[in-house]
Parts: C-alpha cells; structure tokens; sequence
C-alpha cells in the first residue's frame, strides 16, 4: 500500500513557482544576510579555531562522521534483523528506534499465527509455563517457562524473546 501524499504534483508544481516569484519579487537582503553570516564565521574560526594545529582541526571534524557512520551501519544490521526461531517457533518483528515492537509468533510447518496458553500447570512444579498452540495442525508447538508469577503473561513472553533477540544482535 502506497503513502498518500498531501499535495498532488501539480499542487507542488504551482507551489514551488509562487515561492519563486515572492523570493524574486519581495525586497529581502538575501545577499547582505549571506555575507554577514560567512562574516561571522570566518571571524570566530580566526579568533577561537586557527590557533590550533590543522591535524587537530581535521580530526575534530572526521570524529563526528565516523561515529555516525558506524551507528547507521549497526542500525542497518539491526533492522534487517526481523525473524527469528526460538524454542522451536517461528517469531517475527519490528524495530522501532531500538526497540522490538510486533512481536507475533507463527507455526513452523503451516505458518499460522500462534496463540499461547498460560493455565498449563504441573501439580509437582511451582513453575508454570506457556504453551504455543496452533489451530490448524491442532497442537502445542512449542513451551515456555515462567518462574515469575506476578507478571502477565504476554509480558514475560516479550521479555524472553526480547532478551533473545537483544543477546544475538550484540553478536552480530
């Protein structure tokens, strides 16, 4: 599905020439703000900037760069990062700044969405854990323990999965 645009391309089109003619038209200094700013410049790099050394200089640009280089290329490998097989069940999501959002789980043999069961309980254990079911091929497709009871459900599933998720990007 396509992003609906807010003006048309002819809207656009007629914008763009009528901020042309006010820029043409309307007596504003653009010329004299221009040089008074490339003033101010030249005259605080003078001031603050020239006294030191041109390698210094160089490096305290290239430093920023750099940096945000290496961030982006981690974002990158991170957002491609999107699906996953834990405990035997297929997972997918969404990154949202650096955080998982979407999180659904599908059947591995018929790729139908999961839905989980918290009330299976062992007499004996005081652990309690989530089944993975699937209505299609009609059984549990895979578990997940829960020691903490007070948490919902949902959550302590995301937690796992987050926990996963986080643990193998940091490898990557």
């Amino acid at each position: 599905m396509r992003k609906k645009n807010l003006l048309s391309y002819e809207a656009k089109i007629v914008l763009a020439i009528i901020i042309l003619l006010l820029l043409i038209f309307l007596p504003i200094p653009f010329l004299d703000t221009t040089i008074k700013i490339k003033d101010y410049f030249i005259v605080n790099y003078e001031k603050y900037i020239s006294s030191y050394p041109i390698w210094i200089q160089i490096i305290a640009v290239i430093t920023p760069i750099v940096i945000f280089v290496i961030i982006k290329v981690f974002q990158k490998n991170r957002c491609k990062y999107t699906e996953d097989v834990f405990y035997g069940i297929k997972w997918t999501w969404s990154w949202n700044k650096d955080k998982v959002v979407n999180l659904k789980c599908y059947c591995p043999s018929c790729n139908e969405e999961l839905y989980y069961d918290d009330t299976v309980a062992y007499e004996n254990s005081t652990v309690r854990k989530f089944e993975f079911i699937c209505d299609n091929c009609n059984k549990a497709v895979g578990t997940i323990a829960n020691e903490n009871q007070n948490l919902r459900s949902s959550k302590i599933i995301n937690n796992e999965i987050q926990r996963i998720i986080k643990k193998r990007v940091s490898q990557m």
